[in-house]
């Protein structure tokens, strides 16, 4: 913070008390003087830091600017009258306030900080404490979007709280939070105190609270899990911490919405409703009806098309050249050590994930999209056993394939990836969709559920932009090109895409997604979509064991919650020990395993099981993919019972037609020129190396002729 500098007033003298008023920034800007003599008793005289800064119409700043803008905005404001119980009230570790003046200046006072925040007012106990208390209220309430709550300061609520006899009976006309401490009051009373009338009092809007305070003091059973103490809860009154979702001091607000863009340059809002924030893209139906229902409230009528349209374009201009840039995620987002799961409910709540457990919370400082398609998850609750609860909904063969899929939903929680491809194979009857659909209700669950196949890359990426997990239902095969796509956006890489009605302009996508496909044939044909799979084949059910899908469903909701939340408890133990974990040997999806690994205490798996059954998987999907591949299953069947082969590409493709006609007569999965035959080759490497199958390629002699060298280990 800046230096203050000589603040000897001219001809009062040097103050017996200060008080600084700064900018949000922390610069100061105004200092109250609080003189005790010349015969007058106490009273206030103004000293300006930089001459004439607060003439009309400019108006003066709250107390502690500085502390308000770098706050986290669902943390109560406590004002008070006078600077003097705002002091005493931050140094307790409160975010306090007052305005400068007392309470004949409030109109002079730029209350706009608070907008759209808790303000819990305590009044000085007299009737202009109860006047300046009410005025200041309803000035929130109308122009600023805050919550106030007016704490009734009477000799029977102090009394209630003093259970020291630390007060005088009765508490002395003008009474305030500075006479309180000053008697030995600590936090425990002031907590208290204020608890006990959030839990009762309606607010100034005539609306029973509905904070974070109230909930904390009416809630027996704190939503805060912690796996060394599932008790520990701390009331979120008085912590004293830094601002997570914004700094209102580089913010583009406007009308009191804030503006800002994403990384890829796309204009975003972030406005209060209800008591939340959400956050949409300036240019989306939701925005706009919102800006229709605000002119509505303020005019009286609905805005014309134009003035819409207007009133849109100049609010994307404010957040594309003057808004701060911040990243949108969609379900799932990490800030920190911290990753943030999107519950998707009304009330755009999240659960707040860290090495020491996991708690719901009201204002998540990741900003989240919401797509029309998104359904919300249940409210997560503990189980001893979550993860077994998850047994009985997927059909499944073996131990190995409960943990690849259990491996695979936790792998979903990981807020950047890579993710392994998971594909369901099985005949009619096997519970692909059912099973597809529970997986994907435990992380992101949407209406539809599952899609059809994409039809192109564009498809892909506009599903990826509004969906954490891509689901693909009833695929009958994978073309090359979509194969490569799943790929890449499964580990990483980056896709351009032209902008709707645009010739130029292009939507850029770099991100990664968990995938989900489904079908009757093994999909992983291709070696490089296998290398990044995990292939499961479900059995069919029998007659006598099926459900209706009606109390599937009905029996899933029940256990839902729980399951939810062992998922969320192994999510904190792989945050807690990611950094203590070593593969001695590091398999294909390295960095997937390692998060599997580092989460085993949590679900109940014994040290190396998931990479046992992750590795008896891959054996597995190696197998299938030789199996679904004409050049593999060739190269193997040449290389049955030899040691080497040498020659050129089209030596290589004559050998091959002439033993094995059958297995190259079909162009489409055979090729037939040389440069696609060799990019098959190269696919191939990683799958037939693992069956011991060795390819190479050089060159020879002057004219530095391709060769190709197979050989079995």
């Amino acid at each position: 913070m800046s230096a203050l500098p000589d603040l000897r007033h001219p001809t009062a003298g040097v103050a017996d008390t200060q008080h600084v008023y700064r900018s949000r920034t922390g610069t100061p800007v105004l200092v109250a003087n609080r003189y005790e003599g010349h015969g007058k008793g106490k009273f206030f005289l103004p000293y300006d830091v930089t001459k004439d800064a607060w003439k009309a119409p400019q108006l003066r700043p709250v107390y502690h600017l500085d502390r308000i803008a770098q706050a986290n905005p669902d943390q109560p404001v406590i004002w008070v009258e006078g600077e003097k119980c705002a002091d005493v009230l931050t140094g307790l570790g409160y975010l306090a306030s007052t305005s400068f003046g007392g309470s004949k200046a409030l109109a002079k006072t730029d209350l706009s900080p608070l907008a759209g925040r808790t303000v819990i007012i305590w009044p000085d106990h007299d009737e202009p404490g109860q006047g300046y208390a009410a005025k200041l209220a309803e000035e929130l309430v109308t122009l600023h979007r805050a919550t106030p709550l007016i704490l009734p300061i009477t000799d029977a609520l102090v009394r209630a709280h003093d259970s020291a006899g630390l007060i005088p009976n009765p508490i002395h006309r003008g009474w305030d939070v500075a006479d309180a401490i000053a008697a030995g009051w600590g936090q425990g009373e002031i907590d208290a105190l204020i608890n006990s009338a959030a839990c009762d009092l309606p607010d100034a809007t005539g609306a029973y609270l509905t904070t974070e305070v109230q909930a904390a003091a009416n809630d027996p059973h704190p939503p805060m899990y912690h796996k060394e103490n599932p008790d520990l809860y701390t009331l979120p009154i008085h912590r004293d911490e830094p601002a997570l979702i914004r700094n209102d001091s580089s913010a583009a607000l406007v009308d009191g919405l804030e503006l800002w863009n994403t990384p890829q340059g796309e204009p975003y809002v972030t406005l209060r409703a209800k008591g939340h924030f959400e956050h949409w893209p300036v240019g989306s139906s939701t925005f706009r009806n919102y800006l229709a229902y605000a002119h509505y409230k303020a005019e009286g009528k609905a805005p014309s098309n134009a003035a819409l349209d207007d009133k849109r374009r100049m609010l994307e201009g404010v957040a594309r050249f003057e808004g701060e840039t911040y990243p949108v995620s969609s379900r799932i987002a990490a800030i920190g050590r911290t990753v943030y799961l999107d519950l998707g409910d009304t009330d755009w709540q999240a659960v707040a994930i860290t090495s020491e457990g996991w708690q719901v919370v009201s204002h998540p400082p990741a900003r989240f999209r919401r797509s029309p398609a998104m359904q919300s998850l249940p409210v997560p609750e503990q189980h001893e056993n979550g993860i077994e609860l998850l047994r009985e909904f997927l059909n499944v063969e073996s131990e190995d394939d409960f943990r690849m899929l259990v491996a695979w939903v936790l792998g979903c929680f990981h807020p950047k990836g890579p993710y392994p491809i998971l594909i369901l194979s099985g005949e009619q009857g096997s519970a692909k969709s059912t099973t597809a659909q529970t997986l994907r209700d435990l992380i992101d669950p949407a209406s539809p559920s599952t899609r059809s196949t994409p039809n192109s890359e564009q498809d892909l990426v506009i599903a990826a932009m509004h969906n954490h997990v891509l689901s693909f239902d009833n695929l009958s095969t994978i073309r090359p090109m979509m194969a490569d796509a799943f790929c890449r956006i499964a580990t990483g890489g980056g896709f351009g895409t032209r902008k709707l009605h645009t010739d130029s302009d292009e939507v850029l996508f770099n991100a990664t997604r968990p995938c989900l496909l489904n079908g009757i044939p093994d999909l992983a044909a291709r070696p490089d979509l296998a290398d990044r799979a995990i292939g499961i084949h479900l059995p069919v059910i029998p007659t006598g064991k099926r459900k209706t899908l009606g109390a599937f469903n009905r029996d899933f909701a029940k256990a839902k919650p729980y399951i939810l939340g062992a998922l969320l408890e192994a999510v904190s133990c792989a945050l807690g020990r990611i950094d203590s974990v070593s593969l001695s040997e590091a398999p294909r999806m390295a960095d997937f395993a390692k998060w599997v690994v580092a989460a085993e205490d949590a679900l109940g798996w014994t040290q190396g099981a998931f990479l046992d059954s992750y590795a008896a998987n891959r054996a597995r999907s190696d197998q299938a993919a030789v199996e679904a591949n004409p050049v593999a299953l060739a190269l193997l069947s040449l290389m049955d019972g030899r040691q080497h082969w040498s020659g050129t590409a089209t030596e290589l493709k004559q050998v091959l037609r002439d033993r094995f006609p059958a297995l190259i007569e079909d162009s489409q999965s055979f090729p037939r020129s040389e440069a696609r035959f060799g990019a098959a080759l190269r696919r191939v490497q990683p799958v037939l190396r693992r069956q011991g199958v060795n390819i190479a390629f050089s060159r020879e002699g002057k004219a530095g002729m391709r060769v190709i060298e197979l050989s079995n280990r």
